[in-house]
C-alpha cells in the first residue's frame, strides 16, 4: 500500500512539474509560435523520461527538473490581468448600490 501511496505522490509531482514548466514558458515566450514550438519540446523531455525503471531514478529526474525550474525562473512572471498582482485587477470600481441595472432595456413598457 506504501509503494502505491508513494507512486501517486510521484505522479502529483511530475504533473506539478509539468504544468509549472509550462506556465513558466508562457511568461519568456511572446510569440504563439514560440510558445507552442517550447511546449513540444517540454513535452517531448517528458515523454522521453516516461519509462523510467525505478523510483529512486524518476525522483532524482524530478528533483533536477525542479532545480532547472527554479533557476530558469522569470524575474517578472506573466499574471493574467485580472487576476491579483495583474493589470486589470479591481481596475473598475464597483458600482454604488443606488444604480440599478436593467436587463429589458427598451422593452419597459411591454
Amino acid at each position: 500500500m506504501a509503494g502505491t501511496e508513494a507512486l501517486l505522490a510521484h505522479r502529483v509531482r511530475v504533473m506539478r512539474l509539468y504544468r509549472h514548466s509550462l506556465k513558466q514558458m508562457m511568461s519568456w515566450a511572446i510569440q504563439r509560435s514560440l510558445i507552442y514550438e517550447e511546449f513540444k519540446n517540454i513535452r517531448s523531455q517528458f515523454e522521453a523520461n516516461a519509462n523510467v525503471p525505478t523510483l529512486g531514478e524518476a525522483t532524482r529526474l524530478v528533483e533536477a527538473g525542479e532545480k532547472f525550474l527554479a533557476e530558469k525562473t522569470h524575474p517578472d512572471p506573466y499574471i493574467v490581468p485580472y487576476y491579483y498582482g495583474g493589470s486589470s485587477y479591481h481596475r473598475n470600481p464597483p458600482f454604488p448600490k443606488e444604480i440599478s441595472m436593467h436587463r429589458d432595456f427598451g422593452r419597459e413598457g411591454h
